[in-house]
């Protein structure tokens, strides 16, 4: 098995854009199909007053499935699938800003925070017009109006949201409202799911890290992978419910104030009421962690370019050969790495242009397979720099650290001079200062003289002869 700490992560550059796009499209509409049920019940249970209704999740699903039957649970669902622009944005734009924040940290855990909380700014931006309509919908009750608006019911009077109804909640919304109408709630949802994206991700990363001290060394990634992701959403979900309800009403009710809202809510239900479909939240919200996790990660390596999908267990074996190093230091791993394939391949590359100016390219790549023929039912490398991992470490390791040491006294350099720059700036400014009072004594003096002699002056003046 895998050493469970070894996990490699696919960056945006590794991937095949086209085959990405295509497979996450059909990756999320399979989960939104799954969990949209609890998104609807979610929606009402956070809107309706107090209990008059539903009594928590289990009995909103069986009210809505006796009443509506299983369309019922997918109201809205068409308006809803608009979503996946934005889910396609949302990942578009984490993995852009991973990669910039790269450039400014290491630590992964601060760059999914900042890629996390980005890509929801991002997406909200598209979502928010497409869940006031997709909320209407699902607030349709064979006829009956638990939102602001009311659409008309289907001609066979079972209940079911025509098409044609879409249309009309858009031009109610249009009326009442104007395009503002759309946005209703814009900085509510912010405010929920920002901060939500953004400690998801820290979470999932604390849960990893206790959940793979805990399990025994032969336990795959996803395992450990598949609980932590659930375990972040749930406490996620918990601290940012409060704002999730806020959010539900002020675009389903069509309030305009998150404040007055909140005060509402608090009048009419108690600190309680924040809590509202927090189970639902929680199961529609676990499905997609585990996907986050696992899926999305899977999917990441399907979409891989062709030419590194060959590739992809070379750090594999490379920490496999390093294994203390990388438990100690796995950052520092991954750059020596890195720095090494990149050598390797400007190398690799000299090397061809060489064999072809010089015409022997035929015999060199029958050689090679004749290398690779010889060694193909063996499960060691065919060649390794020295045969010794630890020589090899230490001729990675020694020009890095003579690089860095380098780099230190340099700047030691600089410091020092630039110290001794401060230091004869003050040496000349105290002998200025010196001088300056050596000057005020003088003058001091001189002006004490003369203040003696007008004194006598005045006082043999003042005598009588």
């Amino acid at each position: 098995m895998e050493d469970k700490r070894n996990i490699q992560i696919i960056e945006w550059e590794h991937l095949d854009k086209k085959k990405f796009y295509v497979f996450g499209v059909a990756m999320t509409m399979m989960i939104r199909v799954s969990v949209y049920p609890f998104t609807l019940i979610r929606t009402r249970l956070q809107v309706q007053k107090g209990k008059s209704l539903y009594h928590g999740t289990f009995d909103a699903f069986i009210k809505i499935l006796r009443a509506d039957g299983v369309t019922g649970l997918y109201r809205g669902f068409l308006v809803n699938t608009f979503t996946l622009i934005s889910g396609q944005c949302y990942v578009t734009t984490y993995e852009l800003t991973r990669k910039f924040v790269a450039d400014y940290s290491q630590s992964n855990t601060v760059k999914s925070l900042v890629a996390g909380g980005s890509a929801s700014l991002v997406a909200q931006s598209i979502t928010v017009p497409i869940d006031v309509v997709s909320q209407h919908l699902m607030m349709q009750r064979k006829g009956e109006r638990m939102g602001r608006f009311q659409v008309r019911g289907s001609p066979e009077g079972r209940g079911v949201v025509a098409f044609g109804q879409t249309k009309d909640i858009i031009r109610q919304i249009l009326r009442a409202d104007g395009l503002r109408g759309f946005y209703r709630g814009y900085v509510a949802s912010l405010l929920t799911y920002i901060p939500n994206s953004a400690v998801w991700w820290p979470f999932y990363h604390f849960y990893a890290e206790q959940i793979s001290y805990l399990c025994p060394t032969e336990c795959p990634h996803i395992v450990f992978q598949a609980v932590s992701g659930p375990l972040a959403a749930a406490t996620a979900s918990v601290l940012t419910n409060p704002m999730d309800v806020i959010r539900t009403r002020v675009q389903v009710e069509g309030k305009s104030s998150i404040i007055l809202t909140f005060r509402q809510l608090m009048a009419e239900e108690g600190p309680w009421g924040l809590m509202k479909g927090l189970s639902a939240r929680i199961i529609s919200a676990t499905p997609s962690s585990i996907v986050i996790v696992v899926g999305y990660e899977s999917l990441k390596k399907l979409s891989l370019r062709p030419e590194l999908v060959d590739s992809r267990h070379c750090y594999q074996r490379f920490t496999d050969c390093y294994k203390r190093l990388y438990q100690l230091q796995p950052e520092m791993t991954q750059r020596i790495y890195d720095k090494f394939i990149t050598q390797l391949q400007t190398s690799v590359r000299e090397e061809i242009s060489e064999i072809k100016a010089e015409g022997n390219l035929e015999a060199v790549l029958n050689a090679l397979d004749k290398i690779v023929e010889d060694r193909k039912d063996q499960e060691e490398p065919a060649w390794r720099p020295s045969g010794n991992p630890e020589a090899d470490l230490r001729s990675a390791l020694v020009p890095y650290f003579r690089q860095q040491r380098d780099a230190l006294q340099r700047h030691v350099r600089k410091q020092e001079a630039e110290n001794r720059r401060l230091a004869e700036a003050v040496v000349a400014g105290r002998q200025q200062v010196q001088e300056l009072q050596r000057r005020g004594q003088a003058r001091q003096q001189a002006w004490q003289a003369l203040h003696r002699e007008q004194k006598e002056l005045v006082a043999v003046l003042g005598e009588p002869e």
